[in-house]
């Protein structure tokens, strides 16, 4: 029990404060050494009554770990299927899971998918930019940005079902205020092959004729394919994915 216990404490100490209310969020990593860390207590949890052990799969995703292949390794009903991991906050919990589990799932995992298209079109036009030397102008920047996200909207994320859920209550005082909120995780998956399908549907209509079109294509592709967490801090994408590679 005690065990546990200090496990969460030190797994939730890790998280980032997290967005008040059932926002979708994520652990987002600083930088800063003076940081005012807040002093986190972990008043119940889920199996508490019995002592149970924090499962393996919340322990990973305390750590950072989100994608199916980190997570299949303990839940093995993940194996060929497309993972996403949702954390969210509130003070209601029963609200707080159901808000997650029937609006945030897909609506995040929408949010995201607009995301890493605009970071990837930035990325790629400016790397293109400094490559010839020659300006791309905002006009058709925004033809080619307007065009992918138009195309990855119609991803609808078919087949997504919930594989596990766990919740925690914990205590967070900092700068002399004290506040309580459950924090609710929960790994959704789909098959691996009927995502890449319609990833491969979204894009199949866009006809890049240069090899700079096709190129940012093949990247594009790549990116939504290893999209690993629904999130709607851009401080997790920025740590998931290599804008430029």
């Amino acid at each position: 029990m005690n065990k546990t216990i200090g496990f969460l404490r030190a797994a939730v100490a890790g998280l980032a404060l997290l967005t008040v209310g059932c926002k979708t969020t994520s652990v987002a990593r600083s930088s800063a050494k003076n940081v005012n860390r807040p002093a986190v207590t972990i008043i119940d949890y889920q199996g508490s009554a019995f002592s149970s052990e924090i499962p393996q799969w919340v322990q990973l995703v305390a750590q950072g770990e989100y994608s199916s292949k980190a997570l299949s390794k303990v839940m093995p009903d993940l194996d060929n299927k497309k993972a996403f991991v949702t954390i969210a906050q509130g003070d209601n919990l029963e609200f707080t899971k159901q808000w997650t589990d029937v609006v945030d799932i897909e609506v995040q995992v929408g949010d995201t998918m607009q995301r890493v298209v605009g970071k990837t079109v930035s990325a790629s036009e400016s790397a293109r930019s400094n490559d010839d030397g020659s300006g791309i102008s905002d006009t058709e920047v925004n033809r080619t940005l307007n065009m992918y996200k138009e195309a990855v909207s119609t991803v609808e994320v078919n087949g997504l079902e919930k594989v596990a859920s766990y919740w925690v209550l914990k205590e967070v005082k900092q700068n002399n205020k004290t506040t309580q909120s459950y924090e609710y995780y929960a790994v959704w998956a789909m098959d691996a092959d009927r995502y890449d399908r319609q990833i491969d549907a979204a894009l199949r209509n866009i006809r890049e004729n240069t090899s700079e079109g096709q190129a940012l294509k093949q990247t594009l592709r790549e990116k939504l394919m290893s999209l690993v967490i629904s999130s709607n801090n851009e401080t997790v994408e920025d740590n998931a994915y290599n804008w430029y590679d």
